[in-house]
C-alpha cells in the first residue's frame, strides 16, 4: 500500500483512520471482507488518540509518531477480534462480530494479520523501530497473559482479583502509547511510577466498561452471560444483598435464560454507585501521582487522565484548538 500522506495538526485522528483502511489486506484477500466489516465502525479509537494527545502535548511532529499511533489502535482492534472469538460475542460496536459474521476461522487470522500489521507499523520509525516492535511484542505478551485469567475465571472475582485482572487485560494496551512516545521524544522517565498511573487509569477505564456492561439492562450483559469478571458483580456479591444466595446459585450454574432479571437487580444496586466512586477515586490518585513524575511529562500524564475521564473526541478537539 501507498504511505498516506501527513497533514501537521490537521485532523489527525481522521488521519490515523486514513492510515488503517489504507494498510487493510489486498482486496483479492478472504480477510479484506473481513477488515472492511471490522472497520466500518472504527469506534473512539482511544489509544491512538493517547499517542496522538502525548505526542502533540511534547510537540513532536505527527509524522514522527502517527504510524506508532495507529500500530497501537491496530494491535487493539487484534484484541477485540480475538477476544470475540473467546466469549463468543455476536456483536461488535452494535453489529456482527467478525467471529459471527464471517465464522471462528477468519476472525483468528483477521486477529493475527492485525498484530502482524501493527507490528510493520511500529517499525516503520527510522529511529525508534526495533525498539517501538519490542513495546508492541511485550504489550501483547502480557495482555494475552490476562485475557486468559480473564478467560478461565467463572467465579466471581474479589475486588483484589478483579484489579489484579482488569491491570494485566487493560493497562499493557493503555501504556503502550505513552511509552513509545516517550521513547521518540527521548524522555527518561521513572518506570514504576509509570505504571502506577497508567495502571491506575486502566483499572478506570476497565471500571467504566463494567458498568457500560451492567447499565442500562436494555443491552444484554455479556459479563453476565459469559461469568466474566466485571467490576459492578463483584461489587454486588462483596454486599451480600437478600437475594445472594439465589444469585450465587444462578451464577454457579450454566443457566443464561434469567440473566436480563439478574442484570436489571444488579444494575439497580448500590454496586453501580460503589463502582462509580471507585473509578473516581483511581482516576484522583493518578492525578495526584502525576507530581512525582518530571515536569516534562506532566502535560502528557494528564492527558492521559484526562482521556479517561473525558469522551476521546472532545480531548481531541481541546488540543487541535
Amino acid at each position: 500500500m501507498s504511505q498516506v500522506s501527513i497533514h501537521p495538526r490537521v485532523d489527525l485522528s481522521s488521519q490515523i483512520n486514513a492510515i488503517l483502511i489504507n494498510e487493510m489486506p489486498v482486496e483479492d484477500s478472504s480477510l479484506f471482507d473481513a477488515a472492511l466489516h471490522h472497520f466500518k465502525t472504527p469506534g473512539k479509537a482511544f489509544r491512538a488518540n493517547l499517542a496522538l494527545c502525548s505526542g502533540l502535548a511534547l510537540n513532536l511532529k505527527p509524522d514522527s509518531f502517527i504510524y506508532w499511533a495507529a500500530a497501537c489502535e491496530l494491535l487493539h482492534n487484534a484484541s477485540l477480534v480475538h477476544d470475540d472469538i473467546s466469549d463468543a460475542s455476536t456483536h461488535r460496536r452494535g453489529r456482527p462480530s467478525i467471529n459471527q459474521h464471517f465464522g471462528k476461522d477468519v476472525a483468528l487470522c483477521l486477529g493475527d494479520w492485525m498484530i502482524a500489521k501493527s507490528f510493520e507499523l511500529a517499525a516503520r520509525s527510522k529511529k525508534y523501530g526495533a525498539q517501538l516492535t519490542v513495546i508492541l511484542a511485550s504489550v501483547m505478551q502480557e495482555t494475552c497473559n490476562g485475557q486468559v485469567s480473564d478467560t478461565v475465571q467463572r467465579r466471581i472475582s474479589s475486588l483484589p482479583a478483579w484489579k489484579t485482572i482488569a491491570a494485566s487485560k487493560t493497562a499493557p494496551l493503555l501504556m503502550a502509547p505513552v511509552k513509545g512516545i516517550a521513547m521518540i521524544a527521548n524522555l527518561s522517565y521513572c518506570k514504576q511510577s509509570l505504571e502506577n498511573i497508567v495502571g491506575l487509569c486502566g483499572l478506570a477505564y476497565q471500571g467504566r466498561n463494567d458498568v457500560n456492561d451492567i447499565v442500562p439492562s436494555s443491552q444484554k450483559s455479556s459479563d453476565l452471560i459469559g461469568r466474566k469478571p466485571n467490576l459492578v458483580i463483584s461489587l454486588f456479591a462483596q454486599h451480600k444483598p437478600a437475594n445472594f444466595e439465589k444469585f450465587i446459585e444462578w451464577y454457579n450454574s450454566n443457566d443464561i435464560s434469567t440473566a436480563n432479571k439478574w442484570q436489571r437487580i444488579i444494575g439497580s444496586s448500590e454496586a453501580v454507585a460503589g463502582a462509580n466512586s471507585l473509578v473516581d477515586a483511581w482516576l484522583k490518585e493518578a492525578d495526584e501521582l502525576i507530581n512525582t513524575m518530571p515536569k516534562a511529562l506532566h502535560n502528557t500524564l494528564k492527558h492521559i487522565v484526562e482521556s479517561v475521564k473525558l469522551p476521546t473526541d472532545k480531548v481531541i478537539k481541546n488540543q487541535l484548538a
